[in-house]
């Protein structure tokens, strides 16, 4: 059964700038060229593969992994009005379906995004979890009836 989406995905705000840290430059990436050449919308999301910038046409984030805090790998990048840069660790956490006021935990940011990278989706896992409820509910109707059919035949 396909359940329609009901809201839209998150999508960063590239007008914003962040800290230095987030971003990729010449100076502090020897692969920025790859980067520069690769990037080029500000509608796409973007991985950075270890030896090459794979974009997202389907528009869609990809998946958060628990390392792409540690090695550089894994981290989806976009192209902001400020530069090239991948997600903060709020943005990942925002992707993931946590509420824009979350709080988030006074951790190192390598631990923030591992901590994203381990966490579901939350309105995925609301979602199931609904179609599990409904599913329970109608296997309890489905036992009741039969139970009435065989007290009624007694």
């Amino acid at each position: 059964m396909v359940i329609p989406l009901s809201q839209r995905h998150y999508r960063p705000n590239i007008s914003i700038k962040q800290e230095e840290r987030y971003y990729y430059t010449k100076d502090k990436q020897d692969f920025y060229p790859l980067l520069e050449e690769a990037i080029t919308s500000q509608e796409t999301i973007y991985q950075w593969r270890r030896k090459y910038v794979r974009a997202n046409k389907s528009n869609v984030v990809p998946t958060l992994t628990a390392n792409m805090g540690t090695g550089g790998h894994n981290v989806p990048l976009i192209l902001s009005d400020t530069g090239i840069r991948k997600l903060t660790p709020r943005e990942c956490f925002n992707v993931q379906g946590f509420p824009k006021d979350y709080k988030l935990p006074d951790l190192a940011v390598s631990h923030l995004y591992k901590q994203a990278g381990n966490s579901v989706v939350v309105p995925v896992i609301k979602r199931i979890a609904e179609q599990i409820l409904l599913a329970l509910e109608e296997t309890k109707t489905d036992y009741n009836e039969q139970l009435e059919l065989v007290v009624m035949e007694r």
